[in-house]
């Protein structure tokens, strides 16, 4: 719970106002969802109550909120890129008082274009009657595990106005390191570790 010094300026109106309509410490509290403690020292200072004022004014407000919802920005990189003095704290406050951006994890999903569903749903009819064929065929795949972070968790500010964003790759650096699987009609083959920098030799040798 907040300090009452902490309230904004419309919560302590609203605690003033429901106590002059004749609500107790505690009905003022469930419906404020403040501690009883906040509402008693609000209305039984000796001084008026002069809630802490605000940092930032509605233009920065918006352009901070614009920022969130436009770029693929951390509260901390949004509060640098504002140059105002204010905190990374104020800044995701602000974020939140939008009403319409959360935090959200980035789906992860292929770019296909129509183009390539019309191919592979071309490719995949013209193979159906393959029978006996597929005995012959090895399908197989590598992935470059990054090691400098979590793979596929990158977050971001969504604007629930928008279509929720996607990636596909991430940026390389760091340490790595690649594997390599296959299947076919009789079976998987076992997982390979490729270490080091790959060529077409050095891969083929695994």
């Amino acid at each position: 719970m907040p300090k009452a010094s902490q309230l904004s300026n419309e919560e302590g109106s609203k605690i003033l106002h429901l106590k002059l309509l004749g609500k107790t410490v505690k009905e003022i509290s469930t419906l404020l969802n403040r501690s009883e403690s906040i509402i008693y020292g609000i209305l039984t200072r000796k001084t008026p109550y002069e809630p802490k004022p605000r940092v930032t004014d509605i233009l920065s407000d918006k352009r901070i909120q614009r920022t969130a919802s436009s770029q693929k920005m951390s509260v901390l990189e949004i509060t640098r890129a504002s140059r105002l003095q204010i905190s990374k704290n104020t800044v995701h406050r602000r974020i939140i008082e939008s009403g319409y951006m959360i935090h959200a994890k980035m789906a992860r999903r292929l770019t296909l274009s129509k183009l390539h569903i019309s191919k592979r749903l071309k490719w995949a009819r013209n193979h159906m009657p393959y029978g006996d064929k597929w005995m012959a065929i090895l399908f197989s795949d590598d992935k470059k595990w990054n090691l400098d972070g979590p793979d596929g968790n990158i977050k971001y500010w969504h604007d629930l106005r928008k279509e929720p964003r996607s990636f596909f790759s991430r940026q390389s650096g760091g340490g790595s390191m690649m594997v390599w699987a296959a299947f076919g009609f009789n079976g998987q083959v076992d997982l390979s570790f490729l270490g080091g920098r790959q060529n077409s030799p050095k891969y083929t040798e695994h």
